[in-house]
């Protein structure tokens, strides 16, 4: 029981680090009413199929040949990968095209079905959609849920609540001795930054403006005031990038007449020319991620509200914690499903520096070989959830974790 409270004092004391950076993913926005990915894919290729690309169309052969190449376990970041590659393919070729199902497709019906996707991806986060659920009988246990202009379904908040209690709740003193706290997501919604401004903590995102607002890294430079800074790994529904790539990196008001028509929202990085991920913002953005993994000494990553599934991000993490300066601790909020933790994280705490990472699970605390401790006995813990782990910072501990510290 000892080295069981032991954990639980440090685990304590992480929460309280002064210097911060968290990880969210989409599990963080599906209490928002935002689709997590498979749904969302679900949802984007049934509403382009519907339309504007209806059976026989050169864009729904397309659809059906980039679903089909892709893989059952695919969802629609690999859809757009996969596309981007092909327009990549066309503007090389002579013709000007490729070749799907024995048939010629023009690199222009490949831009208007990248297109499509993108802005029907932007459509359903903006708005919300919860799908249809149903129990082992079949038996409808929750309707569909269809968020549209002027009927938006979307909830902020959980988000809010999250804002407040890193910020205010239970922080006393704590703003006098951290830095800012840096916040990296992988979510296209804009609900962290909405929470933010709402509960009037003032943060940075790499943009300057008013309504429509121009990016640069520069704009990243906190000042005195500054209490988060908000890094977008795979872009945002209020992006705008002009049609031919031109010009600022805009974000922009939903809506709105202007800027011109044709451009695109950026929402994805893909390794293509297509996208230009090696310019601003994408690259920059990854870099920042990357140096501040190595920053500072008493550094804790929390995560929340991501399933692992990324590559790029595991290697990024992998690599700063494998460092042998690395002072890096990462607190991980994992469900596990099918009664196992995500493969990364069990590969993750068998590693030399596995004592530098602590999961929170439904099951209880795990750091490196040892755990879980303090699980419930006929229950499960709710920290691991983003609605839970809201309530850790705001509240503590739970009270029979404290009474076993005394």
């Amino acid at each position: 029981m000892e080295n069981s409270a032991d954990i639980a004092e440090q685990f304590e004391k992480h929460l309280n680090s002064p210097q911060q950076t968290w990880l969210l993913g989409a599990g963080v926005s599906f209490p928002a009413n935002i689709p997590l990915m498979y749904p969302l894919t679900d949802r984007v290729m049934t509403l382009a199929r519907e339309n504007p690309f209806g059976e026989g169309t050169d864009g729904a052969k397309v659809l059906d040949f980039v679903v089909a190449d892709c893989g059952e376990s695919s969802h629609i970041e690999h859809h757009l990968t996969h596309l981007g590659d092909l327009i990549s393919i066309a503007e090389r070729s002579r013709t000007g095209a490729v070749e799907i199902t024995g048939e010629k497709v023009l690199k222009n019906t490949l831009i208007e079905v990248h297109h499509v996707l993108i802005e029907t991806i932007a459509d359903t986060v903006r708005w919300g959609f919860r799908p249809e659920r149903r129990n082992q009988a079949g038996e409808v246990i929750q309707e569909v849920r269809e968020g549209r202009a002027g009927r938006s379904i979307v909830d902020i908040s959980q988000h809010r609540q999250f804002v407040e209690a890193i910020f205010r709740s239970n922080r006393a003193g704590l703003d006098f001795v951290r830095s800012p706290v840096e916040i990296f997501t992988t979510n296209y919604d804009t609900l962290i930054e909405d929470a933010l401004a709402l509960e009037g903590i003032d943060f940075k995102d790499g943009f300057i403006g008013g309504g429509v607002g121009f990016w640069n890294i520069r704009n990243y430079a906190e000042s005195d005031s500054t209490r988060a800074i908000v890094s977008k790994l795979h872009g945002s529904i209020d992006w705008y990038r002009h049609a031919e790539g031109s010009g600022s990196l805009l974000r922009v008001r939903h809506g709105d007449t202007y800027p011109d028509e044709g451009g695109a929202v950026m929402i994805y990085p893909q390794a293509t020319k297509y996208v230009n991920t090696q310019r601003d913002p994408f690259s920059e953005i990854f870099q920042r991620f990357r140096r501040r993994l190595v920053q500072g000494s008493d550094h804790v990553l929390f995560v929340c509200g991501y399933s692992f599934g990324d590559e790029h991000i595991n290697d990024d993490i992998e690599m700063a914690m494998s460092s042998g300066e690395s002072q890096l601790t990462i607190i991980a909020f994992s469900d596990e499903p099918g009664g196992q933790l995500p493969s990364t994280l069990q590969r993750w705490l068998s590693k030399a520096w596995g004592q530098r990472l602590f999961v929170a699970s439904p099951k209880g605390i795990y750091q490196g070989l040892t755990g879980p401790v303090f699980p419930l006995e006929n229950d499960s813990r709710d920290w691991w959830r983003f609605d839970g782990a809201t309530k850790l910072f705001a509240v503590g501990l739970p009270k029979d974790i404290q009474e076993a510290m005394v």
